[in-house]
């Protein structure tokens, strides 16, 4: 079973800039760089240090903001009606730090639920590691059977620590420069290169 593993913030959902400025209303001084640190591990061990340390906003009051901001965005057209393509040959899965049920209605609102087989959100597990060994069990894949599309460094070592490979999108949190560290099997810089690459990493 061949599976493609999406990341959601930064990938299907645009939030970045406005998970920005929720934090910011808490912390004046955060700069964007500070905001990019937080997705360079484990994003929950990460912000959970920060919120002691008193450098962002409790998770709570984030959510709260973050599913009133989601309702606002919508997902790209390319990635909309290629993922409507994917889903014929592939197994879809998200794998996301964020709740789960942010994600489900996300997607019920950009007629997209019925694609993916599963969302395995924060609700779940808060380590990536865990939610992918978790998903190759369940269908029984390869780590060679299965790529992970994400904007984080994070998200590439903890794939990789499953020894699955990755696919970096430059239009999330991280930039090319910053994605290239860990070294995934391609980075894109559109919507429109994900299809291609994804072929590639399958042949």
């Amino acid at each position: 079973m061949k599976l493609i593993l999406f990341d959601f913030d930064g990938v299907l959902a645009n939030t970045e800039e406005m998970a920005y400025q929720i934090h910011k209303v808490k912390n004046k001084n955060l700069t964007w760089k500070d905001f990019q640190d937080l997705a360079a591990g484990n994003f929950h061990d990460l912000y959970d240090k920060a919120v002691k340390e008193g450098r962002h906003i409790d998770a709570d009051d984030f959510y709260g903001e973050y599913k009133k901001g989601l309702e606002t965005i919508n997902i790209h057209d390319t990635l909309h009606d290629l993922i409507s393509s994917l889903v014929k040959n592939y197994k879809l899965i998200i794998i996301s730090s964020t709740n789960g049920s942010y994600i489900k209605s996300f997607l019920v609102k950009e007629k997209l639920e019925h694609c993916f087989s599963d969302i395995l959100g924060a609700d779940v597990h808060r380590s990536k590691v865990s939610k992918i060994k978790t998903t190759l069990e369940k269908y029984d894949s390869l780590p060679q059977e299965a790529v992970f599309i994400t904007d984080t460094t994070g998200d590439i070592a903890e794939a990789r620590e499953c020894s699955v490979q990755s696919i970096g999108v430059t239009w999330g949190l991280h930039d090319r420069e910053f994605l290239s560290r860990e070294k995934p099997f391609a980075l894109i810089d559109t919507p429109g290169e994900l299809g291609q690459k994804i072929e590639e990493f399958f042949k």
